[in-house]
């Protein structure tokens, strides 16, 4: 005789059985009644040991059942500890654990939480900006460990394995991804990090081509501060309202920077100004953002020990904090401008007002230095202009000393005015402060550098010995430059990898190739080809340069770096305005003006330079004889007026053939 039992009357462990893929259906099975009895006691006696074994793969807990059948089973006096006071279960039923683990999550949790929220509500403004403050940094450390993965994936395999081709098509798609990356980062965090990558734009003869290219969009997209935070601004350093001290606020900026922004307004006396406003949320998060740079910096700097980039990380360190001192700013600019009193091609905006984070002054109309359509709308030249540049920063670097080192197209206006009837005549002209239409403005004098005079004097030796293609020169005074700062020494290092590194240095600080520089009959006076170009660029994409470049950049001092972007902001200028083209108009001429310009300038300071020094050491040894009875006096005064003369040769000459080209075209 037999008892028909349904499947959804069966004890649990008759499904236990069964696979998961197999589901309980209406169908009945016979089992014989005297068996009923046995497969209840099999179920009961199943439950009371662990299913960790039998079951596993079926997601069932080990436990133990509870029932009149188990009664009679010695306890443990652990699992009599733990079962006291608590009621016996019901027949049949099954008795959870108390999962440990979960509770233990679930208190940590609640604690975590209860924290976060007592932070929250007893803090609530330093609370947001801690918040902000992980997130950017947590940001950047993503950022930073992605361009490190990637590089060391992509570039897994070295050059002689796969092949040059290869090697150098993966470094440059690895570039590429890692400055979309950073560009990224840039745009998220703003603040000091669209500064850097501003920074990384400006090297381009010194970094990959797919980092500065893909951070130039930085140049001039940078995020303004709404006017209400502008508000805010004034009364918290102030103590007063916008209306307490302008009749007039223009609300939308004239420009955005990535420190500050400008607006146009007008005082109470009735006079325009331009107000230089900071972003507020720099001082909140610019500590925490310095700091998290310099982390990545050096971890990169593990991971990669070929790459050293501590130097982005101390420019950064060292000048921030300059930028962001606009009593600073006011300070450097009223230097400059006593600096260049007697030159009015050159003009620097009078300062009025200054506090930490707000600065009041001249307000300026003109155009961008790049601007071309802006020269061709007030027939102004674009040869004279870029000549005019270079003057300018020719005397801050070899005779002042006092160098402004952000010379991008954002921060240097041009505008026009009334030309000199003067200047017309050849000899006259030189007399002339300023003797042509235009004039130029410098603005953003955060960020300057002060040389000292051994330093200033090594350097214009550098360029004249560049200009002339003296080579055993140019290696003496490239390691000399290198002896200043904590880094380097005065001995010239042996080549490395088959590249000298005086020739490589040379590149770098002039932007053209040795094979330029080196030439004895016209050098650096030579129109920049397409051809020069492209086998710098296809140099500089070489493992080796590349590496024998990261290593000249860790080595040399920070005046040097700063001067090293500076020269390149300039011929990223000359570049725009077309006026280095081999096919530009007057392009040659303009070459041999610039050329013989600096070699002016640098003959000046080593005339200067040597006269103060030999003068100096003999007020210190008590001897009265002058100078000019010493050779090296002479020698400096030979070498200023063979410069002199020929620079006044070239302007005569050129002079004289644009009359005669006038004339020729005119017939």
């Amino acid at each position: 005789m037999s008892t028909r039992l349904a499947l959804s009357q069966c004890p649990r462990f008759f499904r236990l059985l069964t696979t998961r893929s197999c589901r309980p259906t209406p169908c009945s099975i016979n089992i014989p009644q005297s068996a009923v009895g046995d497969v209840r006691c099999l179920w009961v006696s199943s439950r009371t040991r662990s299913y960790s074994s039998t079951a596993k793969g079926f997601g069932v807990p080990s436990t133990r059942l509870h029932t009149s059948a188990t009664s009679s089973q010695r306890l443990s006096p652990a699992e009599w500890w733990r079962r006291r006071g608590s009621n016996p279960p019901a027949h049949g039923t099954v008795v959870r654990p108390r999962r440990r683990g979960a509770t233990a999550f679930i208190t940590l949790f609640g604690f975590l939480g209860g924290t976060v929220l007592g932070f929250y509500l007893y803090d609530r403004e330093g609370f947001n900006h801690n918040v902000l403050a992980l997130v950017r940094s947590s940001r950047a450390l993503k950022t930073g460990f992605l361009m490190g993965v990637d590089y060391k994936w992509s570039l897994r395999d070295d050059e002689a394995k796969i092949g040059k081709e290869e090697y150098e098509r993966r470094k440059s798609a690895c570039h590429q991804r890692s400055a979309d990356r950073m560009l990224e980062l840039c745009k998220d965090n703003q603040g000091i990090y669209i500064k850097l990558g501003q920074h990384i734009a400006a090297m381009v003869f010194l970094l990959p081509l797919e980092y500065t290219e893909t951070m130039r969009p930085l140049q001039d997209r940078c995020p303004m501060t709404p006017f209400a935070d502008v508000e805010a601004l004034f009364k918290s350093d102030l103590g007063c309202s916008i209306s307490d001290m302008f009749s007039e606020f223009n609300p939308q900026p004239l420009g955005v920077a990535s420190l500050a922004q400008v607006h146009r307004a007008r005082l109470l006396t009735g006079q325009e100004v331009a107000v230089k406003v900071q972003h507020p949320y720099l001082d909140e998060y610019t500590p925490v953002d310095i700091a998290t740079t310099c982390f990545i910096v050096r971890l990169a700097k593990k991971v990669f020990p070929q790459f050293d980039f501590d130097w982005l990380a101390e420019e950064m360190q060292e000048s921030l904090p300059q930028e962001l001192d606009f009593v600073n700013e006011a300070a450097n600019a009223q230097k400059a401008k006593a600096l260049f009193a007697d030159q009015s091609v050159l003009h620097i905006p009078e300062v009025y007002w200054s506090a930490r984070r707000l600065l009041v002054m001249e307000f300026c109309a003109g155009g961008k230095i790049d601007d071309v359509e802006y020269y061709r709308k007030h027939n102004l030249s674009v040869m004279e202009v870029s000549a005019e540049l270079s003057k300018i920063y020719s005397q801050m670097m070899f005779l002042h000393g006092f160098v402004h080192c952000d010379p991008h197209p954002g921060n240097i206006f041009v505008r026009p005015r009334p030309r000199p009837l003067l200047s017309y005549i050849p000899i006259l002209r030189w007399f002339l402060s300023n003797p042509h239409n235009f004039e130029i403005i410098l603005l953003d004098h955060g960020l300057y550098r002060q040389l000292s005079n051994a330093f200033r004097l090594d350097y214009a030796h550098l360029w004249a010995s560049i200009l002339a293609g003296n080579e055993p020169d140019i290696l003496l005074y490239s390691y000399k430059l290198f002896s200043y700062g904590k880094y380097g020494s005065a001995s010239p290092a042996k080549a490395s990898d088959g590249i000298e590194y005086h020739r490589l240095f040379a590149s770098m600080l002039t932007g053209r190739s040795w094979d330029v520089i080196s030439d004895h009959e016209t050098g650096l006076a030579q129109k920049r080809t397409t051809h020069e170009f492209e086998v710098i660029k296809a140099k500089a994409s070489t493992g080796r340069f590349f590496l024998a470049i990261a290593d000249i950049l860790a080595k040399l001092p920070r005046e040097l770096l700063l001067l090293l972007k500076s020269n390149d902001l300039l011929r990223a200028v000359d570049e725009k305005l077309g006026v280095a083209d081999a096919g530009a108009e007057g392009g040659m001429d303009h070459m041999l003006r610039t050329v013989a310009t600096m070699g002016w300038y640098c003959a000046l300071a080593i005339k200067r330079e040597t006269t103060r020094q030999m003068v100096a050491q003999r007020a210190e040894m008590g001897i009265v004889r002058p100078v000019w009875t010493e050779e090296a006096y002479w020698r400096s005064v030979v070498g200023y007026w063979r410069v002199g003369i020929r620079v006044w040769a070239l302007e005569a000459w050129l002079w004289g053939r644009r009359v005669f080209r006038r004339l020729s075209a005119a017939g």
